[in-house]
């Protein structure tokens, strides 16, 4: 397994939405090839897990998403919840009843989780609970870097962070193990590089019925409430007790593992608390006082193997201690380590968390050791390592200590496609910061985040930027708090309409503070229906109680689009696709004290306009409902729009040609023919949405004749005959 390469293609073809492989998990073969989502999804079903629940959030969505079609067969339970912090509470509350539970989500899911997470650390389970959470190292799925560490520090739960799918594989089933044993709920922290890698592995057997036992709960107030403050301390003096007995438990299935021990399933999956390590050969010692040792967790240990090949000389003087288990840390186990070395490079992606303790390791046991890593600025705290930096940062340390220059430049060795080092920087604290890579010489040109061909977020906010011009305002004048999804695309040219985005269901929130704040001009707030379900009901509470002027556009196309099309609670279907109850909307809405709520087709553009007008002017929180399917659900295929090359006037009258710099549509095509613009329609894209018709002033851009024949039997959607009817009540 290549990790670098992996970076740079694999993840592309992984990140399109509802990309997986859901088959192979039963599959019976004793070596399947899994990302590391799914070999986490494997590792959990066989063992035993009866209730699975997650929020779709990329990269951790595949875990979930492989375990759906399988979960009838297997007799899971397997949700998509309405949020993270519902999907802990429904795991803990099979994981209380004895059984085996797994909830998974990405890193911003935990901070929503967390006001229960804390709660429930305390207690423990009386089954087993497995937390899978993935960092988005690097920032390829958008938000924002978060070390979930901190959180495993802060509830005293124990974390496993894996090197690779295989170990994303073992240490599952042995998070489960822990967890049944010591009554810990226990994270499984995986990053995206680790989630989205794909490697052949060796699997176990189906066994599930050997960690089935009756569900039972028992009475026990002191251990499952908080209601007397004795309580509360006894429970997070067991939750401290819990961590170190992992910590014990880790250490002697490691030494199981060095002994030959045969274990169980779950325990023979991997040598548990230190993985793999390299240690000094007796003959092959450095030099006093140029003793360099490395310690090393998650992805980055996976591509000091990947050196090791190229090299092995080099790492025949060199010992890494590998840790498998980063809450708690194996202390004993370090101290050890840095008593055979001088100097001791730590590598750990994001914040120096092993570093920091590793140098009060050394501050207590009157070491006399130099730590190289973040907090010299040799290492960034910011984005993900690759095998190029691991490879700089080795020769750097070489250099640093006084030991031969081992190391090829990155550059000779041909590794990085024209990467070039860049002159280095200084951090806002004064030191350091590594050599940057600047841009490969050949790269793809800048492409920005837009709507699919027809997608009705589209034309919702193209129907609002018309309404803030028919009110007299400039889109300067009107702020729109974006959200969390497919909605905050509209922050792109050329709608340029959201403003902000925080975290899903703040947009509601951020709006009403800037109102109170004394913005007299119109705020609006927009967002998907599965984040409306997800954390924007309470928002939308607190604005209509505080009495604020603003308007909510729900962009309503029943499902949770951007992470790959998951049912919410308005889609009226559950995770397997069986039906279930379809809430209505507009109903909470008006339960949580709105007056004005108005459903309207975002297709239908002149009402879409006019109700958005007649919201922004209603008094008190007003609320848009913009339904309309995804289009990539094939709602829309239908003969494409062509254009009438005699009568499109770009480049001689239609200077703007807005149905191209309007608009925003990849199905419309801008070029130069002869050194004249020339409008064209992607016909192999193009949806026949009409925002495009309705864009152009000139009637040069006309339904096809088989689109026309086909009208009359389309339902929800007037499409591009609504563009007509807008573009004719402009110009009039």
């Amino acid at each position: 397994m290549i990790l670098c390469s992996l970076q740079r293609m694999y993840w592309n073809s992984t990140m399109r939405r509802g990309s997986t492989r859901v088959n192979v998990l039963t599959m019976p073969g004793k070596r399947l090839f899994l990302t590391g989502d799914e070999a986490v999804a494997r590792a959990a079903l066989e063992a035993g897990v009866e209730v699975a629940t997650g929020y779709p959030g990329n990269p951790s969505t595949k875990a979930i998403t492989a375990l759906i079609p399988i979960a009838q067969h297997y007799g899971i339970t397997v949700e998509w919840s309405v949020n993270e912090k519902v999907a802990l509470e429904v795991a803990t509350g099979a994981a209380w009843a004895g059984k085996r539970s797994f909830v998974a989500m990405k890193m911003s899911g935990v901070n929503v989780m967390a006001d229960s997470l804390l709660s429930i650390a305390h207690s423990g389970v009386l089954g087993a609970m497995v937390i899978y959470t993935v960092d988005d190292v690097g920032v390829y799925y958008g938000m924002v870097e978060q070390d979930t560490r901190y959180y495993a520090q802060l509830t005293s739960l124990p974390l496993f962070m894996p090197a690779s799918p295989e170990e994303a594989y073992s240490m599952t089933h042995l998070a489960f193990h822990v967890s049944q044993q010591t009554g810990a709920p226990v994270f499984v922290l995986g990053t995206t590089a680790v989630a989205n890698a794909i490697t052949a592995m060796k699997v176990g057997k189906l066994e599930r019925d050997a960690y089935k036992h009756p569900a039972y709960f028992p009475r026990d107030l002191a251990k499952f409430t908080k209601a007397a403050p004795q309580w509360c301390r006894d429970q997070h003096a067991e939750a401290i007790k819990r961590l170190d007995q992992a910590g014990e438990l880790c250490r002697k299935l490691a030494a199981d593992g060095a002994n030959g021990t045969k274990g169980t399933n779950e325990t023979n999956a991997t040598d548990g608390r230190l993985g793999p390590v390299f240690t000094l050969p007796a003959t092959a010692q450095s030099e006093q006082g140029k003793r360099l040792g490395i310690i090393v967790a998650g992805v980055s240990f996976t591509y000091l193997q990947e050196l090791r090949q190229r090299s092995p000389a080099w790492f025949a003087h060199v010992p890494v201690l590998k840790l498998g288990i980063v809450n708690p840390l194996p202390q004993q186990e370090i101290r050890d380590f840095l008593a055979r070395v001088d100097h001791v490079l730590v590598l750990e992606e994001l914040d120096p968390l092993i570093e920091t303790q590793v140098l009060a390791l050394i501050a207590e046991a009157g070491l006399h050791v130099k730590v190289y890593g973040k907090r010299d600025g040799l290492l960034p705290r910011v984005g993900d390592y690759s095998q190029e930096l691991v490879q700089i940062t080795l020769a750097k340390v070489d250099e640093l200590v006084g030991r031969p220059q081992a190391w090829t430049s990155v550059r000779d060795v041909g590794m990085t496609g024209g990467m070039q080092e860049m002159p280095r920087q200084t951090s806002m604290n004064g030191n350091l910061l590594p050599a940057q890579k600047a841009s490969p010489a050949v790269s793809a040109p800048p492409r920005s985040l837009e709507f699919c061909p027809g997608c009705p977020h589209r034309m919702t906010y193209y129907a609002l930027n018309r309404a803030i011009e028919q009110l007299g305002y400039t889109q300067d004048d009107v702020i729109t708090a974006g959200d969390v999804g497919c909605t905050i695309i509209g922050m792109n040219a050329p709608l340029d309409t959201c403003w902000t985005e925080v975290s899903m269901g703040a947009s509601i929130g951020i709006a009403q503070g800037l109102k109170q704040a004394g913005i007299e001009r119109p705020v609006l707030a927009a967002m998907g229906d599965g984040t409306f379900y997800h954390n924007g009901i309470a928002g939308l509470l607190n604005a209509v109680q505080s009495g604020v002027n603003l308007t909510l556009i729900i962009l309503d196309n029943s499902r949770s689009a951007m992470t790959g099309m998951q049912p919410d609670p308005g889609t009226g279907k559950r995770a397997d696709g069986s039906p279930s109850v379809s809430a209505d909307i507009a109903m909470i809405v008006r339960g949580c004290g709105v007056e004005y709520v108005k459903r309207s087709n975002p297709y239908d553009l002149p009402k879409m306009i006019d109700t958005l007008q007649d919201a922004m002017h209603h008094p008190g929180v007003s609320v848009v409902i913009a339904e309309a399917p995804c289009t990539t659900q094939g709602v829309l295929i239908h003969e494409p729009v062509q254009v009438d090359q005699d009568a499109c006037m770009a480049g001689r009258g239609c200077e703007d040609t807005p149905c191209y710099h309007k608009v925003g549509c990849p199905s419309v095509l801008l070029s130069l023919e002869d050194l004249k613009p020339r409008v064209a329609i992607d016909t192999a894209t193009c949806v026949a949405c009409g925002l495009c018709v309705a864009a152009c002033p000139f009637d040069a851009i006309q339904p096809t004749a088989a689109r026309e024949e086909q009208e009359g039997a389309i339902n929800r959607t007037p499409t591009v005959f609504a563009g007509l009817q807008l573009r004719h009540m402009l110009q009039d």
